[in-house]
């Protein structure tokens, strides 16, 4: 791996080494990432993607952990960190977000600049380029509803390209294959002119703060039910809010989540999720599919 440290440092791209997932993941908790790499353009991506192919070195794209949870066994990989593509400009009534921009900070520009569009998705602690590919949503308002475009990076081929609105293989809480072996590098959302964005979306983002818990977390832990409805009715009916396993719980405020009270490990979360997963099943006969994204290996 020293060598690969040397290359990366002689490209003149900046990284770190051995971040814990207290550090990367929402959930504050979880294992060490190898390597966590900053570029700041195109050709860094191209030198960094060809040399972790180089050196038989996984990868994957990395905005702000936000539905992410890391093993405690941690990934002997490299984050690609999005951090360093947050370009932001105003056409219109259109919003031109690089994949690092977070959410807050679009929705102040959106304000500024009086482009509604992104109100019902306040508050949601991500950053564009993972809302773009995972069509977070809420309050009925998904990302498939406002993006009209993506800049993606092809790390097979270093070629960058524009993937239309109409060819996202877009679903609920899903974007199918399409940024398969891709790296998001900026979303063009469709707004329209509004003066009462800022008070809109303060009134979503109070509505959260009623429903949804402080501590930390990886927002819904399973994604809503073939019958629509949400896992967290069904895990609140089955008895099961405010279960902890070590320092995991399932939230008293919203049993849909699951909160780091304190020194939560990865398997704290992974217990409790198949916990709740379980009981439901038994006692309702209800499966559902995560929502969060699980790296590494788990005994």
């Amino acid at each position: 791996m020293l060598d690969l440290f040397d290359r990366l440092i002689a490209a003149k791209i900046p990284f770190k080494e051995n971040l814990s997932g207290k550090e990367l993941s929402a959930y504050r908790g979880g294992g060490a990432v190898k390597i966590v790499a900053y570029p700041e353009s195109v050709s860094a991506l191209k030198a960094l993607t060809a040399l972790a192919t180089e050196f038989g070195v996984p990868y994957m794209p990395f905005g702000l952990g936000s539905n992410l949870l890391i093993s405690d066994n941690g990934y002997d990989g490299i984050f690609i960190s999005s951090i360093g593509f947050r370009n932001l400009s105003v056409r219109g009534n259109r919003l031109v977000l690089g994949s690092g921009v977070s959410l807050k900070r679009a929705m102040e520009c959106a304000a500024e600049n009086d482009v509604s569009g992104l109100e019902e998705l306040s508050g949601i602690p991500a950053s564009i380029g993972g809302m773009a590919k995972a069509n977070a949503g809420s309050f009925g308002k998904e990302m498939a509803d406002i993006i009209s475009e993506v800049t993606v990076f092809d790390c097979q081929t270093g070629n960058v390209s524009v993937i239309k609105r109409r060819d996202i293989d877009y679903g609920y809480r899903t974007s199918g294959d399409t940024f398969r072996g891709k790296i998001i590098l900026e979303a063009v959302i469709d707004g329209e002119h509004s003066d009462k964005v800022r008070k809109v979306s303060e009134h979503f983002l109070n509505e959260r703060r009623k429903t949804q818990p402080s501590f930390p977390s990886l927002g819904s832990v399973f994604k809503r039910t073939n019958l629509g409805v949400g896992m967290g009715y069904y895990i609140d009916k089955a008895g099961l809010k405010g279960t902890r396993v070590g320092g995991a719980e399932i939230s008293e405020k919203h049993a849909g989540f699951i909160v780091n009270r304190g020194g939560g490990t990865a398997a704290d979360y992974i217990k409790l999720k198949r916990l709740a997963h379980d009981v439901v099943y038994r006692k309702f006969g209800i499966s559902a599919e995560d929502e969060i994204e699980i790296i590494g290996k788990y005994d």
